[in-house]
């Protein structure tokens, strides 16, 4: 859902929601159709717009990314091409890439986001520590034309082996994960039987047609730093989890958000050394510390554990599902709104809302409609004012302020108010909508905007 809203603000989030299948709801469901366990995720709406999960494989995902680019006009996409050499120095970069022809390339930053072999990682002589999963995972795309295209999803079946997990992709076409212990050999072919097993297992006997299958490891693994310079990592160059919990792409869009106003501000002449240490120290304390830890102990308890331990995993839904407080941290979780920047060198202490997403509540406006916050905010740093006062003063710093109280819009849940406690009135917000700062006034403002968007000082 964090994703989601990213792409809200790149103004294509339309698209994917027109391609893909929003769960607001997920049930999942045994072989025999029996209900293993079900999350709803509306207790998350007065702070996020349909919260849900978004169904849509990582294909299709990449390739609404790429028309995207391309309708900007503003980047030179190159395939069959490859980096092979990169050199920095104090003013420039150079990048050879081979394709055809060989080309050098003079940048002022290059991101690498050349996946979990990255060049560009091993050419800036940064390892990639952690470790691989003793787990033999398998996926296969196949195409039911019967009845059974018809039957609820997701689909687990909890076998002593191991566990499968069949997901409905599209109308006729299904994704099966096959996830047991073991190592998958270099290459190794899926046997169409094997195949059959597994659609037998969650879907039922009947004829199916394979569209693709392969096996793949499942690794943990981070680069020490995602910045030397002005070269930086973002993605699977960085850090690779478990696909257990689906956080791997989106933490890699995630660190893109993140990183592109950084390097924006870096461009039009803003504190270079503050804004990319800054992506170096939030991204990693998020992919390392809280998506990589969580993926991994969903690894250990669905994946890795005796069928036994699995089972009683599934049981334990229901009940945990239905405490409050338990359910908004799983939801927010696995929606990943949670994910909050603890430390860095442009965020402000002083206030536990400091890096932490900004909620999108719904907001009366005036006239008595009602809007989403997101709805309101600029591709831009801006400012909330939490007062019932008059909207007069001195100028302020920034062009774009949401008046929130009398004489502005009302928030409907008062989540703003309870995320700036009780004594905070303004709210400085990054083009990241992450929080950069929260006080009681304007005192020293151009200052605190300075340090936390990495103007020139």
């Amino acid at each position: 859902m964090r994703t989601r809203e990213i792409f809200r603000q790149w103004g294509i989030e339309d698209r994917f929601l027109a391609t893909g299948t929003l769960l607001q709801q997920i049930t999942l469901y045994s072989p025999s159709s029996s209900v293993l366990g079900s999350i709803d995720f509306s207790s998350l709406e007065p702070e996020a717009d349909r919260p849900g999960l978004l169904v849509l494989e990582q294909g299709k995902t990449e390739k609404l990314l790429l028309d995207a680019v391309r309708e900007t006009g503003l980047c030179d996409v190159r395939f069959t091409t490859e980096a092979v050499a990169l050199e920095q120095n104090a003013e420039n970069m150079q990048l050879l890439c081979r394709g055809g022809a060989d080309t050098m390339i003079d940048a002022r930053y290059v991101v690498g986001c050349d996946g979990a072999g990255s060049f560009i990682r091993q050419a800036l002589g940064l390892p990639f520590d952690g470790f691989t999963y003793s787990v033999r995972p398998m996926l296969a795309d196949v195409r039911i034309k019967d009845v059974r295209d018809d039957l609820p999803w997701p689909r687990i079946w909890n076998s002593p082996g191991g566990i499968t997990a069949a997901i409905r992709l599209e109308a006729g076409l299904w994704r099966l994960i096959r996830l047991e212990k073991g190592q998958p050999d270099a290459d190794e072919t899926v046997p169409e039987q094997e195949i059959a097993t597994h659609v037998a297992q969650t879907l039922g006997v009947g004829p199916f047609d394979v569209e693709w299958a392969n096996r793949f490891r499942i690794h943990l693994r981070s680069a020490p730093t995602f910045r030397v310079g002005r070269v930086l990592l973002a993605g699977d160059a960085a850090h690779i989890h478990s696909p257990a919990g689906g956080l791997g792409m989106n933490a890699g869009i995630q660190d893109a958000h993140n990183l592109a106003w950084k390097l924006a501000a870096a461009m039009r002449g803003g504190n270079e050394e503050s804004l990319l240490s800054s992506y170096d120290v939030e991204r990693r304390s998020v992919t390392v510390e809280e998506v990589s830890r969580y993926a991994d102990s969903i690894t250990r308890i669905f994946l890795q554990s005796p069928k036994a331990v699995r089972t009683l995993a599934f049981l334990a839904l229901r009940p945990l599902l239905a405490v409050p407080p338990i359910r908004k941290i799983v939801l927010q979780r696995l929606t990943m709104i949670d994910l909050a920047y603890a430390a860095s060198p442009l965020l402000r202490p002083g206030s536990k809302a400091i890096g932490k997403r900004l909620p999108n509540p719904v907001l009366r406006s005036p006239d008595g409609s009602d809007r989403r916050l997101y709805e309101l905010v600029p591709n831009a740093a801006f400012l909330i004012h939490l007062t019932d006062a008059p909207a007069d003063g001195p100028p302020l710093p920034l062009e774009h302020v949401i008046r929130i109280g009398a004489h502005g819009y009302r928030d409907v849940a008062g989540v703003l108010r309870q995320m700036a406690g009780r004594r905070g009135e303004w709210i400085l917000v990054r083009s990241d909508l992450h929080i950069a700062w929260v006080g009681e006034t304007m005192e020293g403002l151009d200052d605190i905007m300075r340090e936390t968007l990495g103007s020139v000082q």
